[in-house]
This record gives structure tokens, C-alpha cells and sequence, in this order.
């Protein structure tokens, strides 16, 4: 007997903790007011007893008013309870009391805690004081501002030791603001083993990494067979050393070429190193000097093996079509890169230009209509490559096409003197027009671009159903896919020079008008042999030519081509500030010196170049 008798006592006690929290949510503390006003009414009857009579019952009614008003408000809130404890049925008050799910009432504005169940009690540990405290002395990570705006249904929060997955709703009491008397009711479901479950799952999903030596055929050129052999054993012991303790399989499948598989727990651990490996690897050295570069390709979170794979080589061709020397990162969103930052080594050679110009010729031969098209406000590299693919297909008896903007381009000079040949009639045109006619089995051809969002009329490239890229620059993540023909070589100094060595095997030189070949020889062979000579000076030990300062003379010179005498343009003024501010930066405090200089000494040719030729008035 003693023991029921017990518990009904603490439940009493406990119903009347629960009030007295109601009543401090819903009446306000006025009692000091009443208070003033009585000692005000007691000072002024001995001295005006009327006007001592009068305060009296003015004061009465207005007790009276306040009582009535918090009757209202305690009814209002009793309601409510009523209602989350299913009504006036007992049998659904014992449920939500006793319910194995913790719950808690608590105020929106303060957090003051209202009322919570046995359960709720017992995982915060605060049998004693609870209805004391606020939802944030209990769980300081509940951030429960999603509750007010409903823009999700649930949460997830660590509490008590455990993740909880929060369900909550809101209800409203009266009161003058709107946030007055706002209660949250908040339900907390344990979900701390499934959560440690979905990380272990995560932990352990597959990563597929193809790993390519860039150089392999560099490496083994000198030396002799003991060497050569020294050379790859050391390759080796550093991929080994490198995948160490990783719990993956490491297997070289191709004479360059390994796969590394692993979890998804041990590849976090090489992204937050930055990929060591890409570095470690520069350290082995063959016998004449050339350091080994590695790029990596990624696929992670993945359903299968199977699409790992697959993006792990979409990944290593990104890597190598940039340039080699660093590792992309493919994913369900997106390629991300690490490394990178050497200079991109060319690996052309005769027999990959000859295929390349075989395919670009049957391309060009099997089209109806072959269309060019450069980048968005198209430079003289863009118009340069242009003209020799168009010089290709004339070559096969095709009359091409070069999309452009005759306003908005920055090669007027170039347009306007290919425009006035003969063969070039009618040859220059509009996107939306090159859209409007493109029929099906037309070819388009884009020139010194690799991302379709910078071409110069989107429309055209989604239109047609073959694509072939000749470009130089890094290859973005954003690239054009599914290109009959990818032409892609980040080594090169420009879009030009690639288009060049095509023609190589596509057409005679007498096949190239003066016109075609003029525009772009004269500056370009003067600022390489400057380039040259003073790259021999300053920078004997590297091996790189500056040919991409040619690239930059060209800059200089388009922006001085609407110069009149006595007059310097303010495109000049600009454009040097742009494209060469950047490089003087970038040798003072970058230390890219080799490259940055080259561009400087083009920037300063072309420069000088179209001073000369405004004197003489030739543009």
C-alpha cells in the first residue's frame, strides 16, 4: 500500500510543479503593481478619503479584470496540453505520459522548459530541477529556429550523449505580440546507432584512383638497361611507401599505368595531404636529369565498381588533358583538382598530329556543312585557328563557315582583311544564323575552347550532333563532351600552332593563302626569336622556348588596332594592366618567372609593333 501511495504523491507533486510553471508562462508578475497601488490608496484615505475610495475600487476592478484575463490565458493552455495529450480520454493522457519516446513542452521566446514526460526526465538527468531550466541548458545543440520559419519537418542534434532526430511543432496562446505565449513541442527519437551505421558505411565505400606516369618514355631514354630498371623500382617503392597502411590494393595493369583501390576512409586522409604522392614522386631522377610526374584519376561515391571505374578514368583523362602532374577528384557533383602546378611537358608527336589531321579530314569530308567557331569576343589566336581549318576544308572542296561577332570580337583588323578576299565571301557569320541554317550532319569545329558556356552561340554547339575541339587551354570541368575529335594539347603556346600542325598533313603549302599565312607569321617568328634569345640569357636551364609570349604580342597588337596618329588607345592602357599587371605580379611575388617574362616581352613587341605599323598606316 505504501508504495502506490507513494507514487501518487510524487505524481501530485509533480502536477502541481506543472502548474506553477503554467502559471509563471501565463500570468504576468504584477503583484508589486497591485502592491504600489495598495500602499498609494492607504497613504491617501486619512488625507482625502473619497478620492481614497475611489483608488480602492478602481484598484479592485482592476484585479478583478486580471483574474478574468488569466482564467482566459491558463484555459487557453490547458486546452492545448489536452490536445497533444490526446483530449480528455485518460487513456491517451496515460499514453503520451508514458510513452517510450521522450517529449517536452517549452516556452519559444525564453526555452523555458513547460512540462516534459518520464522519459524526457530521465535521459536529461535533471529529475530534480528540470522545469528550473531551459531546452538550451539541456541540449545546447538544438537549435530549434527551424521549428518557428517550418521549412523542414525534422533534425538531427546530439543529446544525452547520442544523436536524436527531432520531430517538433508549434502552437500559439494569445497575447498583444506574435511571439507571446509560442510553445514548441519537440519529440526526440534515438537514431544514434543508425547514424553510426551510416558512417561506417560511408567510411567504407570504394574509391578507385588510376594512377598514370606521365614521362614514362622520358625517364627511359637514357641509361641503360640497369638503369632504366633503377628508375621504375624507385617509382615503385614510392607509390608502395605512399599506399602504405591504406588497407588497399595497389597493381600496376600497363607499363605507366596502376590502379589503387581503397575505402572512402583512407581517401580522406590522402585528400587532407594534399595528395603527397605528386610531390614524393619529383624526387626520383633519371640518369640525364628528367624528374618523374604522376597524374591521378579519382571516382568516389559511387553505387557500383563499375562507375568508379569509369570515373576514375574521366578523371585521369581531365588530369592529363591539363596537363599531367596532378590528381582530379570526380564525384556525384563535380571534378575536383590538387596539384597542378608545374609546367605542362609536351608529349606530340608525328604519328598522334598525322591521325588527328586523317580524322579531322574524313570529319570535315562526310559533313554537309562545316561550321568554325571560336570563344566569345574572339582574339586573333581564335580568327587565326579559324582561317586554317578553313583552309583545310577548302582543301576538300568544302566551303566552311567561321561563327563570330563582327561587333563584339577583338580581331576587327584580321576579320576585315580575311573578309575582303575572294574565297572568303559570305564566309563570316552570325550565331543565330549559323543556328537557323545548321541542317543535320553539319560539322562544327571549335577553336581555342574547351567549355561550352564560352563559345561564342551555345544553340549551335547543342544543335549539332558532331564536335570536333582544337584547343590549348587546361580543360575545365565544365569541357565539351562527347567530341568526335579532341584535339587538346595544354603545352601548346596557342590554338594556332596546333591548327598549323595539322595543315601539316592536310594540305600543301601552296594550298594557304598569303593572306592566311601573313596575318599571323610576321609577329609571331619576331617575338619567338626575342623570346628566345632573351629567355637564353636570363633562364639558360629550362628548356621552354616562350612561344606563348606570341600569344601576348598579338594582345597588344589587336588592342592598338583602332589607334589614330598622336593618340595612345585606352584599350592599350588596359589591356596591359590586365594581361600584364598580373605576370609583373606573378614574377615579384609568385616566382613563375619563366613564363610570366615571356609574356612581358611579347606584351612589349606588340606593343612596338603597332606603333610601327600605325606610322606607316597599315591598320
Amino acid at each position: 500500500m505504501c508504495a502506490p501511495r507513494a507514487g501518487r504523491g510524487r505524481k501530485r507533486r509533480e502536477k502541481l510543479t506543472v502548474h506553477k510553471k503554467l502559471s509563471r508562462l501565463i500570468e504576468p508578475n504584477l503583484q508589486p503593481y497591485f502592491l504600489c497601488l495598495v500602499l498609494f490608496a492607504a497613504v491617501t484615505a486619512p488625507l482625502q478619503p473619497l478620492l481614497g475610495a475611489a483608488e480602492l475600487a478602481a484598484l479592485a476592478l482592476l484585479y478583478l479584470f486580471y483574474r478574468q484575463q488569466t482564467t482566459r490565458r491558463r484555459r487557453s493552455v490547458m486546452q492545448y496540453i489536452e490536445t497533444i495529450t490526446g483530449g480528455v480520454d485518460s487513456i491517451n493522457k496515460n499514453s503520451m505520459l508514458n510513452t517510450p519516446l521522450p517529449v517536452v513542452v517549452f516556452r519559444a521566446d525564453s526555452g523555458e522548459i513547460i512540462w516534459a514526460n518520464d522519459s524526457f526526465v530521465d535521459l536529461a538527468g535533471a529529475q530534480d530541477n528540470i522545469f528550473d531550466m531551459t531546452i538550451r541548458d539541456l541540449a545546447p545543440d538544438f537549435n530549434y529556429q527551424w521549428v518557428l520559419d517550418g521549412n523542414q519537418p525534422w533534425d538531427l542534434a546530439p543529446f544525452a550523449g547520442g544523436t536524436y532526430q527531432i520531430y517538433a511543432s508549434t502552437g500559439r496562446m494569445g497575447g498583444r505580440a506574435a511571439s507571446q505565449g509560442q510553445i514548441i513541442t519537440a519529440y526526440f527519437v534515438d537514431v544514434t546507432e543508425g547514424q553510426h551505421m551510416k558512417a561506417l558505411l560511408e567510411a567504407s565505400r570504394t574509391v578507385v584512383s588510376i594512377l598514370v606516369l606521365d614521362n614514362y618514355e622520358e625517364l627511359l631514354k637514357a641509361g641503360g638497361e640497369a638503369a632504366k630498371s633503377a628508375v621504375l623500382a624507385q617509382v615503385d617503392e614510392k607509390l608502395n611507401a605512399w599506399v602504405t597502411n591504406s588497407g588497399g590494393l595497389l597493381r600496376k595493369y600497363d607499363r605507366d599505368r596502376y590502379l589503387f583501390i581503397c575505402d572512402e576512409q583512407f581517401f580522406q586522409r590522402i585528400v587532407e595531404e594534399k595528395f603527397t604522392i605528386l610531390e614524393a614522386i619529383h624526387q626520383v631522377v633519371s640518369e640525364d636529369g628528367v624528374s618523374a610526374s604522376l597524374s591521378i584519376g579519382v571516382g568516389r561515391d559511387c553505387d557500383s565498381y563499375e562507375d568508379a571505374f569509369r570515373w576514375a578514368e574521366k578523371s585521369i583523362e581531365m588530369s592529363l588533358s591539363r596537363g599531367g602532374d596532378q590528381a582530379v577528384v570526380k564525384d556525384s557533383l563535380d571534378f575536383q583538382f590538387y596539384g597542378g602546378r608545374s609546367k605542362s611537358t609536351e608529349k606530340r608527336t608525328k604519328v598522334k598530329s598525322r591521325v588527328m589531321a586523317k580524322a579531322l579530314g574524313e570529319l570535315i569530308s562526310d559533313a554537309g556543312q562545316v561550321y568554325i567557331m571560336g570563344h566569345e569576343y574572339a582574339d586573333m589566336d581564335a580568327v587565326g585557328a579559324a582561317a586554317g581549318v578553313c583552309c583545310a576544308a577548302r582543301k576538300r572542296g568544302k566551303r566552311a563557315q567561321i561563327v563570330i561577332d563582327l561587333e563584339g570580337n577583338n580581331a576587327r583588323p584580321l576579320v576585315r582583311k580575311l573578309a575582303g578576299l575572294p574565297e572568303y565571301e559570305d564566309v563570316f557569320v552570325s550565331g543565330p544564323d549559323a543556328f537557323i541554317h545548321a541542317q543535320a550532319g553539319a560539322l562544327l569545329v571549335v577553336v581555342d575552347t574547351n567549355r561550352p558556356d564560352l563559345v561564342e552561340n551555345r544553340q549551335l554547339l547543342d544543335a549539332c550532333n558532331r564536335v570536333a575541339v582544337i584547343d590549348h587551354h587546361r580543360r575545365a570541368a565544365d569541357y565539351i563532351e562527347n567530341a568526335a575529335l579532341n584535339f587538346h594539347e595544354p603545352y601548346a603556346s596557342s590554338a594556332s600552332e596546333l591548327v598549323t600542325e595539322l595543315l601539316q598533313y592536310m594540305a600543301e603549302p601552296s594550298d594557304l593563302l598569303p593572306a592566311e599565312a601573313d596575318a599571323l607569321l610576321a609577329g609571331i617568328v619576331l617575338t619567338a626569336l626575342i623570346s628566345g634569345a632573351l629567355q637564353f640569357v636570363f633562364f639558360p636551364g629550362t628548356a621552354l622556348l616562350g612561344a606563348s609570349g606570341s600569344v601576348f604580342m598579338l594582345i597588344m597588337l589587336s588592342s592598338l588596332s583602332g589607334m589614330k596618329s598622336g593618340g595612345i588607345p585606352l584599350t592599350l592602357l588596359l589591356v596591359a594592366l590586365l594581361y600584364l599587371g598580373q605576370d609583373v605580379y606573378s614574377i615579384l611575388f609568385v616566382r613563375d618567372s619563366v613564363a610570366n617574362f615571356m609574356h612581358i616581352v611579347g606584351g612589349t613587341c606588340g606593343t612596338a609593333f603597332g606603333f610601327a605599323a600605325a606610322d606607316k598606316r597599315k591598320f
